[in-house]
């Protein structure tokens, strides 16, 4: 069997042809899109590790906010706690921020998780700045308080604002 040239040279071409189909479905079928899968898994991984990076970064801030809260949860004053020197406590830091006291209503102690929540009832009369300076106080206190709610009434022009906080303390559970 003789083939001519040009039958020897349309077969050359196309078994390059069909060589050139098998390597494109090869590569680009298979191994592209399984490089693309693990060029993803490889950039999801990054992400992750950036992430980290960034979270062990601000551990020293974390440990520092927790080292102050841990120190106001732990201490033994607050461990003895009553709820009275809770109270007289409020009471002092009013008394420095230049508010009047009208009534406090404590509530029973709730045992929430690793802590227990002392809440109570404020009511005061003073200016906007003495409340600022009241709530700026509290955060000085060997307790660790959160405000649940605060609501302010204006009466008269000229006269003290009347505050109603709900106050909740912190403490450490036994």
């Amino acid at each position: 069997m003789n083939l001519t040239r040009r039958e020897i040279l349309l077969s050359f071409i196309y078994l390059i042809v069909v060589i050139g189909i098998a390597l494109y479905f090869f590569f680009y079928k298979f191994l592209f899109i399984r490089h693309n899968k693990v060029n993803t898994q490889i950039t999801s991984v990054e992400n992750a590790l950036t992430k980290m990076n960034s979270i062990m970064a601000s551990k020293s801030i974390v440990e520092k906010e927790y080292s102050v809260f841990e120190k106001k949860l732990s201490s033994e004053k607050v461990k003895q706690t009553a709820s009275t020197e809770i109270l007289q406590d409020i009471k002092t830091k009013a008394a420095q921020a230049g508010l009047n006291v009208i009534n406090i209503k404590p509530f029973l102690l709730k045992k929430e998780g690793l802590y227990g929540a002392f809440d109570f009832k404020l009511e005061t009369e003073g200016t906007l700045k003495n409340i600022g300076q009241f709530l700026y106080n509290l955060d000085d206190s060997p307790y660790l308080f959160t405000i649940k709610y605060l609501q302010m009434n204006a009466r008269t022009q000229g006269e003290h604002l009347q505050v109603q906080l709900m106050l909740s303390a912190i403490l450490a559970k036994e």
